[in-house]
């Protein structure tokens, strides 16, 4: 009859240990997916949170240049004149009914329409979401 020899300083992880591995690693996949996934969206939101804080940024620094202009600021209508609208290649731009608001597109996947509050003389136009 043969006999089994005993392995002695058996090294290795035991079953308990292992599912116990397992169970903090879908764990944290549970927690990390979601997240991903929503990354891009929320870059999207972010990307036209940019472009509007862009088209604020070019109504006042323009609304300020007519202001100590020669000829002073006239009307929201001639502030309109000279505004540029183009925001780069990532961004299209559809105008609104008479200038007071708009499409602004992000890379042909994400658009959102935005109002615009008519500048005065105290005051600057300002871009908002609706």
């Amino acid at each position: 009859m043969k006999t089994q020899k005993l392995l002695r300083n058996q090294e290795g992880f035991t079953l308990v240990e292992i599912i116990a591995v397992l169970i903090i690693l879908v764990i944290l996949a549970a927690v990390a997916v979601p997240r991903y996934i929503d990354l891009e969206t929320n870059a999207r939101q972010r990307a036209i949170d940019a472009g509007i804080s862009e088209l604020n940024g070019r109504e006042s620094l323009q609304w300020a240049d007519l202001k100590i202009s020669i000829t002073g600021y006239d009307t929201d209508a001639g502030l309109q004149v000279v505004m540029n609208y183009a925001l780069g290649g990532d961004y299209t731009w559809q105008a609104g009914v008479a200038q007071n608001g708009g499409t602004l597109i992000f890379r042909n996947t994400t658009s959102v329409l935005l109002n615009r509050q008519e500048s005065d003389s105290s005051q600057p136009a300002t871009w908002s979401r609706p």
